[in-house]
């Protein structure tokens, strides 16, 4: 019995990270293909540039978990690419190691949290209802802009295995909580 408890466990938590992943090599994929296709520099200008409300996105949902959580956001640049990034939030966990491991996990994982609901709500949106042909191209254009930056990169993992233990232990007790 205690056995379904820690599996029960280990997939709501880590269902995102392992979706985030996932989704990242299809887009390194996607990214491969296409810079096979028309090359390097309009492959990074698409993905990166044009895609520009999707980088918005995501930096905007780190900060909103950071802050949600109860972390200190001290800055966020929404676009300033160089290196491996298009953008950065900065954050100051606060609290106990409970609260900073949460802070941590849910800061770092909130691309693709964020991205999925925002996505699943424009895209419910455009499908519910009728659009004038801009709106829904509009539309469109928002979802993949958001699903192109609905990735976690190499720093969000590192930051979110340091507070994935706890945040482990909590979802056990809360699953063995709600059986009782």
């Amino acid at each position: 019995m205690f056995g379904n408890y820690l599996i029960t466990a280990a997939i709501l938590t880590m269902a995102i990270p392992v979706f985030g992943f996932l989704f990242s090599k299809v887009l390194e994929l996607l990214y491969r293909v296409l810079r096979s296709i028309i090359g390097e520099g309009l492959t990074y200008f698409l993905f990166n540039y044009v895609s520009f409300p999707g980088v918005y996105h995501h930096e905007l949902s780190h900060a909103l978990l950071a802050t949600v959580t109860g972390a200190k956001v001290t800055k966020i640049v929404f676009f300033h690419p160089s290196g491996d990034h298009l953008g950065y939030v900065t954050y100051r966990v606060r609290g106990n190691i409970f609260f900073q491991a949460i802070q941590r996990t849910f800061t770092s994982i909130a691309p693709v949290f964020c991205g999925l609901l925002t996505s699943y709500g424009l895209f419910y949106l455009l499908t519910s209802q009728s659009h004038p042909f801009w709106c829904s191209g509009l539309l469109i254009y928002l979802i993949i802009s958001i699903l192109l930056h609905m990735t976690m990169s190499s720093q969000d993992f590192r930051v979110m295995w340091k507070g994935m233990p706890l945040v482990y232990l909590l979802v056990l007790v809360l699953v063995w909580l709600f059986d009782n």
